[in-house]
């Protein structure tokens, strides 16, 4: 539904696949691309999303472990092998996993500091990453179990082509507890939802999705690739 929407505006959707080398033109700049599953495409402008790279540089110097895509390695507490130095944020990999979200980097921050002031708190666990995006003016969502992965977890999708949306509820084995989900083309839900999430559903889910919302903008004239 998603590459519908973004196919809709304008773009080529290329998925599986990713740049494979570039070509310069005449004058030195970008002329053109080829993908690795063979496509080649031409180009004056290439843009890679790169994420995030955890700033560690202090980390060899100090003798601290880092994760295996970079980051100081803290355990469920943000503490590195050395008692007396934490690490939060995008610079921390918590059992070896960074997290590009503030709302985890929040959390880091407020386990530590309860540590330094020797405040009870529970270990750092099942961090909230869930996010409200407008990717090329189509709205994009996501909360908890987003991809079904609790053990037993029953998944109800409802998908409108028509008005262009599409939802996922991930609900317990019971269909009662809402674990999280996925929305795209209208995500008005979001808050209701994500408030919702680890609590018994208050109505129905298709009541739930029911409200309203727009699809994406009007194509613009051109359209380019994306892969």
């Amino acid at each position: 539904m998603l590459t519908r929407l973004v196919t809709g505006l304008g773009l080529r959707v290329h998925c599986g696949t990713a740049v494979r080398e570039i070509h310069p033109a005449a004058d030195g700049r970008v002329g053109g691309v080829t993908l690795t599953d063979g496509t080649a495409l031409d180009a004056r402008l290439v843009v890679f999303s790169a994420g995030v790279r955890p700033r560690d540089e202090l980390a060899g110097p100090a003798g601290l472990a880092t994760g295996g895509r970079g980051g100081f390695l803290v355990d469920d507490l943000c503490r590195t092998e050395d008692p007396h130095i934490w690490a939060v944020g995008e610079c921390a990999a918590v059992r070896g996993r960074t997290y590009g979200l503030v709302a985890p980097g929040y959390r880091m921050a407020e386990l530590v500091a309860d540590r330094l002031l020797d405040r009870p708190t529970a270990p750092f666990a099942d961090p909230d990453t869930a996010a409200k995006l407008k990717l090329l003016g189509v709205d994009v969502a996501s909360f908890g179990d987003a991809h079904a992965e609790t053990e037993g977890a029953l998944e109800y999708v409802l998908r409108d082509d028509t008005a262009g949306t599409y939802a996922k509820l991930v609900l317990d084995p019971e269909g009662r507890v809402l674990r999280g989900g996925v929305l795209a083309g209208d995500a008005t839900a979001y808050r209701t939802l994500r408030a919702l999430t680890g609590r018994e559903l208050t109505a129905p889910p298709d009541l739930l999705l029911s409200a309203p919302g727009p699809g994406g903008p009007p194509p613009p004239p051109r359209a380019a690739d994306a892969a």
